[in-house]
């Protein structure tokens, strides 16, 4: 069976001293047929003789949506608390007491949530077992940096259980199969969940006693594919593509757990690509240059027990080494999977200019409405949670109560952006790729902007060719306001904007630029090979040169 992991982590409590103790960790994981759904803590923390305000929580996988105005904290005393959630960088929040209120002697629990897309993030999918096709999830909650007396995870599939139906009964009819890890790790069973509507829907709760530091709780399960209505699969292999069908592949950035699930090499972050690279560079350094250093060693030490030549420096032609820099791209190769936002970035859009089209679709779509651009004012309709798009989803969380757009959630957006387009130009070559969608952007095409793919390519085709649309009349006072929140940034393209001061030196310090421009390749490679490679050579390349006389 074909599997996908991701791997968490959580910055210890924002007042990491002595008068506070992590109690125990509750998740429950509501899954939609559409592979998103909802994620739910519970989190007790014992505190004495301190004013304790909050903690830091960081390393969901899937971008958070959080609810702020249903999450709260209740102390043993029965009062109730409301939370604060700040985004501080990146994927990491502080959540604190609201109002800046204080806990100072007893026990207190957290409750809070968020909209996730676990599809997207690659935690849920499909995955073939033969000739049937299985749901995969591979899903963990936060590690915390302190031991806990117990973690428990319960996960809620959008399967209805039949009348009369048990649990256990409900996991033969569904085929519901964990890797061995799971049972051996954790206790299991089946709690009855009923929805709004009344049915008891099919449940699994797993159960860890006591849970030691930085544990990680990950949970990885199958059962029919049925239950989902997914969209994306894992690939077939090492070297093979996603199986036959309307299928996109899924994102699977800790391949390594297909052979070692929920082992200590599952959690290194190598892609299918990049687990390939290494295995040829494994080849390499363990086959190919043992046997050409041990047939220069062979060579040199018949060269001088025959005497066959005399060393003559007169006669000798020396060259210097050369440096060569290698390249992962192939020349000529195109990316032709990215979506439409990810291609306004190839195509040099300045970031201000293409958020102002992310914000104008999302006004199509009636995700938000634009009520000012001067200064930039956005309201969202309180039922609306996320967009169908990833990108559109981490904007909507950035708009605040005030109509504002937060900056950091605009900084979230580019990184996801560029992060996104790593994985899939990693290999590419980019003024192919430039060049095949700027041809697209400069191709008439019917009128049509009410699709996300319409709008988007509407927008360029209009901006390249100057077309006069005034669908898109906003999109100029909407920039201008976007410039205001995202400072200097706004106004720069993609290759400016990562070479400018604000890259290295302003707010977006260690998040877009650094994800953006630090290969991919330099990452897997570096840490995973380096020391296997300094023992190969060493030890073959020493061995010749010793044995053969030189040195």
């Amino acid at each position: 069976m074909k599997k996908i992991i991701f791997f968490l982590l959580c910055c210890p409590p924002a007042f990491a001293s002595a008068g506070y103790d992590l109690k125990w960790c509750e998740t429950e994981a509501v899954l939609d047929r559409d592979g998103r759904g909802q994620v739910a803590y519970a989190l007790r923390i014992a505190v004495s003789g301190m004013d304790f305000h909050g903690f830091y929580f960081e390393g969901a996988a899937e971008p958070p949506l959080f609810d702020r105005a249903g999450s709260y904290a209740v102390d043993d005393a029965g009062r109730s608390y409301p939370l604060e959630i700040k985004h501080v960088s990146g994927r990491k929040y502080d959540i604190i007491l609201a109002e800046g209120r204080s806990f100072n002697n007893g026990e207190i629990t957290y409750f809070f949530r968020y909209a996730a897309d676990f599809q997207a993030a690659g935690t849920l999918t499909q995955t073939m077992s033969g000739e049937r096709r299985l749901a995969v999830f591979n899903w963990s909650p936060v590690q915390w940096d302190e031991a806990l007396e117990h973690m428990t995870v319960k996960v809620i599939y959008p399967s209805p259980m039949l009348p009369g139906e048990t649990g256990e009964a409900a996991a033969s009819r569904l085929s519901f199969m964990t890797e061995k890890f799971v049972n051996e790790r954790y206790l299991i069973d089946h709690p009855e969940t009923v929805n709004g509507a009344g049915e008891r829907l099919f449940t699994v709760r797993y159960h860890r006693k006591p849970a030691g530091k930085k544990f990680h709780f990950q949970v990885q399960t199958y059962l029919d594919a049925a239950v989902f209505d997914l969209k994306t699969m894992a690939s077939s292999g090492l070297l093979g593509g996603t199986p036959k069908g309307p299928w996109r592949p899924a994102p699977e950035k800790y391949y390594l757990n297909r052979f070692f699930p929920g082992g200590v090499l599952a959690s290194v972050p190598v892609s299918r690509g990049e687990t390939a690279f290494l295995v040829l560079l494994f080849s390499v350094f363990f086959g190919v240059l043992p046997f050409v250093a041990m047939t220069r060693k062979h060579n040199s030490m018949l060269v001088a027990q025959a005497g066959i030549s005399e060393v003559n420096w007169d006669g000798t032609e020396w060259e210097p080494p050369k440096t060569q820099v290698s390249s992962f791209r192939k020349p000529g190769k195109v990316a032709r999977d990215l979506s439409p936002i990810e291609a306004g970035v190839i195509l040099g859009l300045p970031l201000a200019e293409l958020g102002a089209l992310i914000l104008g679709n999302m006004e199509r779509k009636g995700l938000v409405k634009v009520l000012g651009t001067d200064p930039l004012r956005v309201s969202r309709p309180p039922h609306i949670y996320a967009s169908n798009d990833p990108y559109e989803t981490l904007l909507l969380g950035g708009i605040r109560p005030d109509g504002s757009v937060d900056e950091a959630a605009l900084r979230e957006m580019v990184k996801s952006i560029t992060a996104g387009m790593e994985q899939k130009i990693w290999d590419a070559d980019l003024e192919a790729t430039k060049a095949y969608y700027r041809k697209k952007a400069e191709t008439p095409a019917p009128a049509g902007a009410d699709t996300d793919h319409g709008w988007y390519w509407g927008g360029y085709r209009r901006r390249f060719l100057r077309i006069d649309d005034r669908r898109y009349d906003g999109s100029a006072a909407l920039g201008e306001g976007l410039k205001v929140s995202m400072g200097e940034a706004g106004s720069l393209n993609f290759e400016s904007f990562r070479t400018s001061q604000s890259c290295y030196e302003g707010a977006f310090a260690r998040d877009a630029c650094h994800d953006a421009c630090h290969s991919a390749c330099h990452d897997a490679c570096h840490s995973a090979c380096h020391s296997a490679c300094h023992s190969a050579c060493h030890g073959a390349c020493h061995g010749a040169c010793v044995s053969g006389g030189g040195h």
